[in-house]
């Protein structure tokens, strides 16, 4: 396992876990303290769960399909969930105001599906069976 990808896994390892504790917490444990701002919240948390599934896929397309934009791809998910999550969680738990820092985090996740949707229409399909190796017999030759 390349550095890359052990890093996407334990990235998006890491993000589903504290994504189902957060989750839970705010939903029970801190319902009331969150009255207003409790749809903020679940949208943070919503936002972490998905892109942490997304970046397990990442981490084990990887190895297969190596390259600068899947790279980018993976360090933009990262850094927008951090900063889209993370800038919702402060709004509603810490009702710190963070400015562009949720749009600038959005950009982020957007950017990083483009870069893999690129990326995959940019890399060439390789066939099962290469023209340079030869082809088994069939059993009836």
């Amino acid at each position: 396992m390349n550095r890359l990808e052990k890093t996407s896994l334990a990235a998006g390892l890491f993000f589903g876990a504290t994504g189902v504790i957060l989750g839970a917490v705010g939903s029970h444990a801190l319902k009331e303290h969150l009255a207003g701002t409790l749809e903020i919240f679940r949208i943070g948390n919503r936002y972490q769960i998905y892109h942490a599934l997304f970046l397990l896929i990442l981490g084990l397309l990887q190895s297969k399909y190596p390259g600068k934009l899947m790279s980018l791809s993976i360090y933009n998910t990262i850094g927008g969930i951090v900063l889209f999550s993370g800038s919702l969680y402060l709004v509603t738990l810490a009702k710190i105001k963070v400015g562009m820092v949720t749009p600038l985090g959005g950009l982020l996740l957007i950017s990083a599906w483009i870069m893999l949707l690129i990326h995959v229409l940019a890399t060439k399909s390789q066939s099962k069976h290469s023209p340079d190796k030869k082809r088994p017999c069939p059993p009836v030759c």
